[in-house]
């Protein structure tokens, strides 16, 4: 009679086994891994400046990148170190929509013909009239103490303020520095 060796096949079979837990666990992983970042909104990217003068107004340009949906994008000034230590919190001002023109004159948000869209090579304008402090900087404005931190104060020709764009989740995505000019 001759007697069967079986005592190979129990580690063939537990690593066998072992491998077979590694690839299910890395499949579960991959795929929570990959739903996970599909869920996840892009923040867009783009390079925004601006030109300010008191003549003149604000200008804002988008100089490359991803387009904007205006809908979805805020602008925000506040005055730069040049007018003091820790004003950039007490002078942020987001910039009112109706504030906001085209090249055309049309206000982002005129309704039936709203400016959907910020592309590249594009500009944006606030004119000098809307860039007068009670209306560009109400919060300065209404503040005695805080007038001459308005950015349409000739006082402060030479000095920059930032102008920061995000989307209406908080996200930045754009800042500069503009130069406050004649």
């Amino acid at each position: 009679m001759s007697k069967i060796n079986d005592y190979g096949v129990s580690p063939v079979v537990g690593v066998m086994l072992m491998l077979i837990v590694v690839i299910i666990i890395a499949a579960v992983v991959s795929a929570f891994a990959g739903g996970a970042v599909s869920g996840v909104n892009k923040v867009p990217q783009a390079t925004i400046t601006g030109k300010f003068s008191l003549s003149n107004g604000l200008e804002i340009d988008h100089a490359g990148g991803d387009g904007l949906a205006t809908a979805a994008t805020v602008f925000t000034i506040s005055d730069g170190p040049m007018f003091g230590q820790n004003l950039g919190q007490k002078t942020s001002q987001v910039i009112p929509m109706s504030l906001i023109t085209d090249i055309n004159g049309n206000p982002l948000n005129s309704g039936y013909a709203n400016v959907s869209a910020f592309l590249p090579g594009a500009s944006l304008f606030v004119s000098s009239t809307n860039s007068a402090c009670q209306y560009l900087q109400p919060s300065v404005y209404s503040a005695d103490p805080l007038q001459e931190l308005c950015i349409d104060n000739s006082a402060n020709v030479g000095k920059t303020f930032s102008l920061i764009v995000s989307d209406n989740h908080g996200n930045m995505i754009s800042k500069s520095d503009v130069t406050i000019s004649p």
